[in-house]
This record gives C-alpha cells, sequence and structure tokens, in this order.
C-alpha cells in the first residue's frame, strides 16, 4: 500500500460522500485558513485502487485530524477489513515520519462509524501513539419520545419549566438570529471560565455552508437559552453549542430546549442527536455529565491519537 499526495478535486471526486461533515473538501477548504501557512495535505492510501484516505492540515509541527472540528480520522471505501485499515494507517505514520511531523487523530464518537474506530484505536495504539480518552454523549432517538428516556429528576424539572412561561422555536438561520443564540452561548462560557472557540463571523459563515439549525428559548421578550446543531453525519443532527444565560438557571431552560430539540429531530427521522463530550482531555466535567445522563444520553469513548514528531 502506498500514500499520494491529490488535489482537492481528486479527494471529492474519490469521496463525495464522507462519514460525516467534518471529512469534507468544502469543510476543510472553508478553514483552510487555520493551518500553518494554509498548509492542507489530502492523502489517498491504496494498493492499485483507493483504499482510504484522509485529510491532514499543518500546525505547530505536527499534522492534525482534524485541524478546525470536533473530529476527523478516515475515508474509507467499501472494504474496512482490519488488514486494509491497519496499512492506510501504517502508511500514514510512515508518511508523517518522512514529512518529520507529528500527528494527532481524533477520531468520531463511536456511534459515527463504530466498526471503523475500533480498527483505527487498534492500528493506532500498535503503531506507538499515544491515546486520549474523551466521552462523549449521545441520545437514540429511536427510543420513543423524550419524556419515556429521562430521568426521574429531569421530569420534574421538565414540569417545572412547563409552567414557568417559556417559549421556545427553531429560528430562520439569517445572521440576526445566528448572532442571538451565539451571544447566548458566548455569555454562558464565560460566565463559567470555559473558551468560546469560534468567533461570530466565523459561526456565521460555517452555519451558511453546513445549513446549521438555530434554537432559542425566550422568557418575557428576553433571548434566555439557544442551541446551534449541525447536520454532522447522516442520520445524525449534533449539537455543535448550547447553553442559557447566567441567572436564569431556576426556569429550568435548559430541559425544556432539551425536549424541543430532542423532538425536532425525532420528527425529522434523524436516528442520533450528538450532545458532544462531557470531558476534556479525558477530564470529566462531573455537572455536565450528571445534565447529560438526565436526558436519557448514553455515554461513549472518543479517542485523541498522538504520536509525537
Amino acid at each position: 500500500m502506498m500514500i499520494n499526495a491529490v488535489t482537492s478535486r481528486e479527494y471529492g471526486i474519490m469521496f463525495p460522500c464522507p462519514p460525516h461533515i467534518f471529512n469534507g473538501v468544502a469543510f476543510t477548504e472553508h478553514n483552510r485558513h487555520k493551518c500553518d501557512d494554509g498548509d492542507v495535505r489530502y492523502l489517498f492510501a491504496g494498493d492499485g485502487k483507493v483504499r482510504g484516505g484522509i485529510i491532514l492540515g499543518r500546525r505547530d509541527g505536527m499534522l492534525h485530524s482534524p485541524f478546525s472540528a470536533p473530529f476527523g480520522g478516515l475515508t474509507v471505501s467499501r472494504s474496512r477489513r482490519f488488514e486494509a485499515v491497519d496499512g492506510i494507517w501504517r502508511e500514514i505514520v510512515e508518511y508523517c515520519r518522512a514529512e518529520g511531523l507529528g500527528l494527532r487523530v481524533t477520531l468520531p464518537p463511536e456511534p459515527y462509524a463504530p466498526e471503523l474506530t475500533v480498527k483505527s484505536v487498534s492500528a493506532l495504539s500498535r503503531l506507538g501513539l499515544t491515546p486520549t480518552l474523551d466521552v462523549s454523549y449521545h441520545l437514540d432517538l429511536g427510543r420513543g419520545s423524550f419524556r419515556d428516556g429521562i430521568s426521574r429528576s429531569c421530569r420534574k424539572l421538565l414540569n417545572q419549566a412547563s409552567g414557568n412561561g417559556l417559549s421556545v422555536a427553531k429560528v430562520v438561520p439569517v445572521p440576526e438570529n445566528i448572532l442571538r443564540v451565539y451571544n447566548i452561548i458566548r455569555t454562558n462560557h464565560l460566565s463559567k471560565g470555559r473558551p468560546m472557540w469560534m468567533e461570530p463571523d466565523d459561526v456565521i459563515s460555517t452555519a451558511m455552508l453546513v445549513k446549521a439549525d438555530f434554537f432559542l428559548l425566550m422568557h418575557d421578550g428576553a433571548d434566555i437559552a439557544g442551541a446551534m446543531v449541525y447536520p454532522a453525519g447522516e442520520g445524525i443532527a449534533q449539537v455543535v453549542y448550547w447553553g442559557d444565560m447566567p441567572g436564569y438557571s431556576e426556569l429550568r431552560a435548559m430541559n425544556l430546549l432539551a425536549e424541543y430539540v430532542y423532538e425536532y429531530y425525532r420528527r425529522a427521522g434523524m436516528r442520533l442527536l450528538d450532545l458532544g463530550p462531557a470531558t476534556e482531555t479525558g477530564v470529566p466535567n462531573y455537572g455536565l455529565c450528571v445534565f447529560k445522563e438526565s436526558l436519557g444520553a448514553e455515554p461513549g469513548l472518543k479517542y485523541t491519537m498522538m504520536l509525537k514528531g
């Protein structure tokens, strides 16, 4: 098996339907400027036939998959045999070593491609990459109505929220509404000492590219909670950001917002709602874990594998 560098156009023709949006050419090119010197590598691995591919961006002496997204990993052709997955990763690691660069790969959470993720973790571990394990949560939208799967405490809080005069709706994704949601989430993050990785212009342009959905929850005419959701993969909606304004927690806005978002995508025929991680570099945020589990969300592992240059 060999590695060949190709153009973005060639990569897009070979893999027109990647397993998730972050492995697509359009998303990659939109974020190319975030790499050092705009250095993005589109690589094919094959043995006469293309068996798989990966998109890598160079930053700080390492090649990253992804370089500006929650996760990346391989895009493969129809064959996912263990031998083929091993061979693809072996050639990618050798390519990085020949370039004198490290490699950092964050694989999708297990529900996106469980078979490929398991085989990739095995291959990369045997190739000497060091893992960091985060815990990511998702909701199975096939379980029935939202209230069928929540905890007793969540049901109690949801009943309280229903009597607090709250209203929630999916809003038209125009810049004005996107900024309303963004400002809520930014205020929420700042109040908790958490970084906000995306600037307003970046949120707006990315939302237009991926056709993101936005939800707003209001009380007495004030915006107090919001959510930004990407159509991340086939049958999967991903909550990229959500949160409420400080000082409104007693209204239980997040419980009502979670129910609305869940039911919206369940009615739309999606199979999973990805709630994202509740850890940072492997360390749990216990309050966030409790909240997501109260919604009936299931935990799964999200692997970041790293090889120093």
